[in-house]
């Protein structure tokens, strides 16, 4: 399932499937979101006391002009409202730990799937624009699901409740009312299709900025470089001017479906008064009875407001729920599921296997075996699928004929988490983290005390320059390694792929920024490591793969032994 296309369709108004992944957050919070939901109800009726306070002071205090009654009356109300505040600041903070709960688990959830996610997925997908939905979309949905659990459900019972107490108050009143809310609902529906489309159209829009933000702080030395400033300026401009646009849009349509919204829900409260005060002229209703309606009519209007309120961040987040549920129901997985751990010596077997990322075949019924203690060498032109043998010993493809073992066992019983544990890769391009020499060599292998570091940077030949900085190992070494040269970044991967002493230890020309005494040197240090891993040499240098005991070639697909 591609999770981006071009020609993207509006996603549904709304996915069952999508809400009933979100609701899997909520479990073992049942009794603490009916709780809440009584309680909000039962703040309902915290105005039926008020409404007979006031109605008291119209038909009785009023006319015997009892100033004392008048004043118990006022701090009895006062005495309410402070009751009913506490009681809104109790319930909110409950809400806010459920919303901030499911939220969390939501992202554990998506985090996850992330981490499992093929490595074939990402090679079609666009990173930055995974990455804004993840974190833009999430923030959305716990705005949404405070709008629901804290605003809308609150107010939707409260609600409830008010048209019980007005039903009693004057049901005829209330009829005259309650024939008006299809008109809000209607209205409110039409909006509501015109409001989607303006956001689906604006977070497309957010994310074509956030990706050009990432693109121009990624690529910034290349643009320099190619004296692209000019174009890059014009093209993120462009996207800026999308996106004011669609923000625009958006914002306008939200501003116009809630004037819309409140004109209506005014109309109600006129016709109370205008019903309302026609029955008080022919005494069909008193005036404390008149006003004690009008309040709680009054409320109900600002409840409904609440209700129209939370229409926007509801849109949106729905929208965003329904965006990630793409993302969490992708099948995208890593090809191997085992859960066999194996104790790995070092043996990789290929047994006739043959792979292709498209129609073309790349690899054609290769048959390799390393054993412990081997060093093997392969060569080949680039894009030959030197590589591509790389990431299937990793697991990150699986062949589409033929078998691979480790120690024996079928890559399909592996558990490659745990396999991984055994092998140390130093790639042609190695990625270093932002932060410290210390961290890039540890990263991943945590148990590693001082000595470990210590021990590994010297096979590596890194540790001489790494003690003549200013600041040793706790060196930050920027972006990528941005203020280290091409071969300390190579010996901290090295380092990084000696330290947890591999039983296979792979190395993807690993000598492309070093010269030929560099080179001879760091082989050496490899060859004599005590451990003695099984070791794969991807490389076109000939003094590089002149140490290995066997070489292979590369070509249109066949792997053959290699005759100088």
């Amino acid at each position: 399932m591609r999770l981006f296309k071009k020609n993207r369709q509006i996603l549904p108004y709304f996915s069952k499937e999508a809400w009933q992944y979100y609701m899997q957050f909520f479990k073992g919070q049942g009794r603490k979101m009916i709780a809440v939901s009584a309680g909000s109800t039962a703040q309902a009726t915290l105005i039926i006391p008020i409404l007979l306070l006031v109605r008291y002071i119209f038909d009785v205090a009023i006319p015997a002009k009892d100033v004392v009654v008048l004043i118990y009356i006022g701090l009895a109300i006062i005495g309410i409202r402070l009751i009913n505040a506490a009681t809104t600041l109790f319930l909110r903070k409950i809400n806010i730990k459920i919303v901030t709960t499911a939220i969390f688990k939501l992202r554990e959830d998506l985090m996850i799937k992330v981490l499992s996610l093929s490595r074939s997925f990402y090679t079609h997908e666009d990173q930055r624009v995974l990455h804004t939905r993840i974190v833009q979309d999430t923030e959305r949905i716990m705005r949404m699901s405070n709008a629901l659990i804290s605003s809308l459900i609150p107010a939707i019972l409260i609600s409830i409740g008010l048209g019980v107490i007005l039903l009693v108050l004057n049901w005829f009143l209330f009829l005259a009312i309650l024939l008006f809310f299809p008109v809000i609902f209607f209205s409110s529906r039409f909006m509501g299709k015109i409001v989607k489309k303006r956001v689906f159209a604006y977070q497309r829009a957010f994310e074509g900025f956030s990706k050009g933000v990432m693109f121009v702080m990624k690529f910034l030395d290349l643009i320099k470089v190619q004296s692209a400033e000019p174009y890059e300026s014009q093209k993120q401009i462009e996207t800026l001017r999308d996106l004011q646009e669609k923000t625009t849009r958006r914002t306008y349509f939200f501003a116009v479906n809630g004037q819309v919204q409140t004109f209506l829900v005014g109309i109600s409260g006129i016709i109370v008064i205008v019903i309302g005060g026609i029955s008080v002229i022919k005494e069909i209703m008193t005036i404390g009875d008149f006003f004690a309606f009008y309040i709680a009519a009054n409320r109900l209007q600002s409840t409904i407001n609440t209700i129209t309120s939370s229409f926007a961040n509801i849109v949106t987040g729905n929208e965003s729920l329904i965006t990630l549920y793409d993302i969490a129901s992708n099948r995208e997985t890593e090809p191997y599921s085992g859960n066999k751990k194996i104790d790995f010596s070092g043996d990789i077997k290929f047994e006739s296997v043959s792979f292709k990322y498209t129609e073309k075949p790349v690899l054609k019924d290769i048959s390799l075996q390393l054993t412990p203690n081997s060093r093997l060498a392969i060569i080949g032109a680039n894009g030959a699928g030197k590589s591509t043998i790389i990431n299937l010993i990793l697991g990150f493809y699986a062949p589409q004929s033929g078998n691979i073992t480790a120690d024996g066992i079928p890559f399909l019983d592996v558990d490659f988490q745990h396999f991984r544990r055994y092998i140390g890769v130093v790639s042609q391009h190695p990625l270093l983290i932002p932060g410290t020499i210390r961290y890039n060599i540890d990263y991943g292998s945590e148990w590693a005390n001082e000595q470990d570091v210590l021990t590994a940077s010297k096979l590596a030949l890194a540790h001489d320059f790494i003690a003549e900085l200013p600041d040793g190992y706790e060196t930050q070494i920027g972006e990528d390694g941005v203020l280290l040269s091409g071969g300390e970044r190579q010996k901290i991967a090295i380092a990084r792929a000696l330290l947890r002493r591999p039983k296979l230890l792979i190395l993807d020309e690993p000598t492309n920024h070093f010269d030929l005494l560099a080179v001879k040197k760091i082989m050496q240090s490899i060859q004599d490591i005590d451990y003695s891993p099984a070791i794969l040499i991807i490389s076109h240098d000939m003094q590089v793969v002149s140490t290995a005991k066997q070489i292979f070639i590369l070509e249109d697909g066949y792997l053959n032994p290699y005759k100088n």
